[in-house]
């Protein structure tokens, strides 16, 4: 396949990973189990780097919305570019697991250096990762294995698969199915341990909250209680002229209000205008009176002067010289009839709910705070001074997931909002909000999910710990059952080999001996096959021992008359006159041609029984194939040769090599009927002698190449059956020239003919 086409193949299977990873399994809070590598992995064995990279960089866009960072997506194209550039060396599991092995330096440098992930954050991605690759390589793997599926993939697969071995085999189905009920298990439990735990944080945080709340709300009951009975004692106690009693008597009804009601940390009373007539304690933080105070600027001053009732402020910044830091303050208004006198403010005392919050949440990670309906912070448990100042959760991500939950539910914010997933899920907390109603205030309760993070990822390498061992398990069995299956199946795989050498002794039934009944039986039947095939093997060597030496017999015999009939034709040819001479010529080269027939016979005879002698000597085998071939050429009227030699000396049998040239160059000259060009070079190459011998005759077909150096074997072609022979001759040439340690070929020529090739070693002179 071309590059362009395994880049479009990757590209349409990165596109259908992509639509898998929008189904992303969340594992954990920021850590989710894709689908999408399975695809990319699959590109990367089918269609090399190239789609494996593509497909990888497609599939791996959905990480960028996933995650908030393009390192997923750059670890994901190099897993793909990776496996795919290995998959002719190894197998899928081996080249992923080898990419997860260099991984640890790519994930300390992007997620730890460049991205700030915390440690343990970088080390669940990183395991997560792994694993998911690990496992879709493993399902790949095991898909590949399935017959059908291979039958149709079977252009596409790489060596490594292409051919696999039973053992590999069952080890990977035996770890893919160990593993992936423990993951599905495994992280079903984690999930609901996940959520076990949520659940119990949240009722933690709701309880502490509704706690809160009734203290809040008693706390401010007394308070507002407190100032409005003193409002109404002061009511009636105004003058005729509705003025109020002296500052004598109003500091004592101060002191005792302040006093008999814990919750209130100061009081005064104020006039309509809001000057302070009285006040308890009656000075200052610097000692200086208090009485005659402005508080006329503070917004209670007016809203108290339109209220019938009591009524309570939100958190607003005291006087620096009466009270630092956030208060909140409960004012009643005195009124008699339509007449109105002043008010009574009471500032609650919020560093002792803040007391009492811390008491709740003692030895836990809660924080608690209470706002106000504006957003502002009344008080934080987590505070550390007391004079705090004035704080509002508006514009936070609290406050935005509080416009949508409601008194008595939970929920979640990040307190880094934009950052990336792992670092914004290290920053989770979980809270629950109970409503003041009375007052418009809400009690948050929250705790970090650092907690609910480390239960889990406890729980997630707990997980891949039981992973690690079901997989040692499974590959165990796995060789286990792999040597008891495939330990009689080598036996019946080398009996046979050891069948093809020539040991018709050998047997598989003894390897076979502890197997499974099937294979036992294979073992048995393989065992009566040989046996059958024994005998019929020595019944044909029988046969054709007995035809070769019938053929020797033969040859020798029909050698004498034909000797003693080339004599008489040489006498007769000398004592008749000229007129006879043709006919005599033509019965020479008749017997001359049966005599070679006979000889042919007598050496594919000697050859099958092993007795055909050879005779070396010092000699240059381009002399032998020149006198030949210009022989044999010269004979032919329909043919002209094309003759390059160089010298190539060696220790030959020169009558053999003879009989070679003259087999090879007769052929060319006997398959070109129509005449043509004869092309003979001999030439040096690698050390040894070349001959090649051309011709543009009828050619050969792909299938006859090898059939026809077999004894009396001349093809079943139509072109062939006008023209004579015993198709022994490429069988005889074949074998001298093995003798020789050479070799031969014969290949169909372009442009029609065929092209024969002998190769022989020279010897060092």
């Amino acid at each position: 396949m071309s590059a362009l086409g395994r880049i479009g193949c990757g590209l349409c299977l990165g596109l259908l990973g992509w639509i898998l990873n929008l189904a992303a399994l969340e594992v954990l809070p920021g850590v989710h189990l894709l689908l999408g590598p399975l695809v990319v992995l699959a590109a990367a064995v089918l269609f090399g780097p190239m789609g494996g990279g593509v497909a990888g960089a497609v599939s791996g866009v959905r990480t960028l919305w996933l995650w908030h960072h393009p390192w997923g997506w750059l670890n994901i194209t190099l897993e793909g570019l990776f496996v795919g550039a290995l998959r002719r060396r190894f197998t899928p599991l081996v080249a992923d697991a080898l990419f997860w092995l260099m991984s640890p330096a790519y994930f300390a440098l992007t997620y730890w250096f460049l991205e700030d992930i915390p440690a343990t954050g970088v080390l669940v991605s990183g395991l997560k990762q792994a694993v998911n690759g690990l496992l879709s390589v493993l399902v790949l793997q095991v898909l590949l294995l399935i017959p059908g599926v291979r039958g149709r993939l079977r252009p596409l697969l790489p060596q490594p698969l292409a051919d696999v071995s039973i053992g590999r085999a069952f080890g990977s189905a035996l770890t893919l199915g160990a593993v992936v009920p423990m993951l599905v298990l495994g992280g079903a439990e984690g999930r609901e341990r996940y959520d076990s735990q949520l659940r119990q944080v949240n009722e933690e945080n709701l309880h502490a909250a509704r706690v809160v709340a009734n203290e809040v709300e008693s706390s401010i009951g007394h308070v507002s209680h407190g100032v409005n009975q003193l409002a109404r004692t002061l009511a009636s106690s105004l003058s005729a002229k509705g003025q109020l009693p002296g500052p004598r008597y109003l500091e004592g009804e101060l002191d005792a209000l302040v006093t008999y009601s814990p919750e209130v940390l100061s009081a005064y009373v104020g006039s309509p205008e809001g000057i302070a007539l009285a006040f308890s304690p009656p000075n200052d933080l610097a000692g200086h009176p208090l009485v005659g105070a402005d508080f006329s600027d503070r917004p209670y001053v007016r809203q108290v002067r339109l209220a019938q009732n009591p009524l309570v402020s939100d958190v607003l910044v005291g006087r620096e010289r009466i009270h630092r830091g956030a208060m909140v303050v409960a004012v009643s208004p005195i009124r008699h009839q339509e007449h109105y006198a002043g008010y009574v403010l009471a500032a609650m005392d919020l560093p002792r709910l803040r007391q009492h919050s811390r008491a709740q949440v003692a030895g836990t990670q809660q924080r608690i705070r209470v706002t106000d309906a504006r957003g502002g912070v009344v008080f934080d448990s987590a505070a550390e001074e007391d004079a705090e100042p004035v704080r509002s959760i508006v514009g936070t991500s609290l406050a935005r997931e509080l416009e949508h939950v409601a008194s008595g539910a939970t929920g979640t914010y990040a307190a880094e909002h934009d950052a990336v997933t792992m670092v914004r899920v290290g920053t989770l907390h979980h809270f629950g909000v109970v409503d003041v109603p009375a007052l418009g205030w809400r009690v948050l309760v929250e705790q970090p999910g650092a907690r609910l993070q480390a239960e889990v990822e406890r729980a997630y390498f707990s997980l891949l710990g039981t992973m690690g061992l079901a997989t040692a398990c499974a590959v165990a069995m796995a060789l286990a059952f792999s040597r008891t299956i495939v330990a009689p199946v080598q036996g019946v795989s080398h009996a046979a080999a050891r069948q093809v050498a020539g040991d018709r002794t050998a047997r598989a039934a003894e390897a076979a001996r502890d197997a499974p009944h099937e294979l036992h039986q294979l073992a048995e039947t393989f065992d009566l096959m040989t046996g059958q095939l024994s005998r019929q093997m020595e019944a044909i060597e029988r046969t054709s021992r007995e035809k070769d030496a019938f053929l020797s017999i033969a040859s020798h015999e029909l050698k004498t008359p034909l000797t003693a009939l080339k004599a008489h034709v040489q006498m007769l040819r000398r004592k008749l006159d000229g007129e006879h001479h043709e006919r005599l010529d033509n019965v020479s080269r008749q017997v001359d041609r049966v005599t070679r027939l006979v000889n042919q016979m007598l050496d594919a005879s000697q050859m099958g029984l092993r007795q055909l002698p050879l005779q070396r000597a010092r000699l240059d085998l381009s002399e032998v194939v020149r006198r030949v071939a210009e022989t044999l050429v010269a004979t032919s009227p329909l043919h002209t040769l094309q003759l390059t030699t160089e010298p190539l000396v060696g220790d030959f049998d020169e009558l053999r090599l003879e009989q070679v040239v003259h087999n090879l160059v007769s052929n060319a000259i006997k398959y070109s009927p129509t005449g043509g060009l004869i092309e003979v070079h001999t030439r040096r190459c690698d050390g040894q002698a070349e001959l090649c011998v051309l011709d543009r005759g009828i050619g050969l077909r792909v299938e006859d190449e090898a059939q026809l150096f077999g004894r009396f074997e001349r093809g079943d072609r139509r072109e062939v059956t006008g023209i004579s022979g015993l198709g022994v001759g490429l069988y005889v040439s074949r074998e001298i020239i093995r003798l020789h340690a050479g070799r031969i070929s014969l290949r169909t020529r372009e442009g029609g003919g065929a092209v024969a090739t002998v190769w022989l070693p020279l010897t060092p002179s």
